[in-house]
């Protein structure tokens, strides 16, 4: 069984921009984006076979026997969302967070897995 942790990229500072120009309507905008992209990707995930743990906020956390990881690479990728997402996968939910971690101190917008080591995948 592997973790995957999905977690969108920069939505806190785009939350803070809104706060800061004291712009409401863009504010909407964000969470109608954030709410899209997380629905959208946890029903995808859903239909291929994930079992969700956990959905909300600009996160899905999930698991699934035998992940694809180049498949899972091609249709988060492929998301035309105007948000991204840093996904970190590993054996235990700390391993998924750690990868995470990983993901994003490389620039964001990629997959990292922890197998005894980190591995950069690519950018999403």
């Amino acid at each position: 069984m592997q973790y995957v942790y999905i977690d969108g990229d920069d939505i806190g500072l785009k939350i803070e921009k809104s706060f800061m120009t004291n712009n409401e309507a863009e504010l909407r905008v964000v969470n109608v984006e954030v709410n899209r992209a997380v629905s959208t990707i946890s029903n995808q995930l859903k239909d291929r076979g994930f079992d969700i743990i956990f959905c909300g906020a600009d996160g899905i956390i999930c698991k699934k026997d035998k992940i694809d990881i180049k498949a899972l690479h091609s249709y988060i990728s492929d998301l035309n969302f105007s948000i991204r997402f840093s996904v970190g996968i590993g054996n235990t939910l700390r391993e998924a967070f750690l990868a995470l971690r990983y993901a994003k101190s490389n620039g964001k917008n990629g997959i990292a897995i922890f197998e005894d080591e980190f591995k950069w995948i690519k950018n999403v």
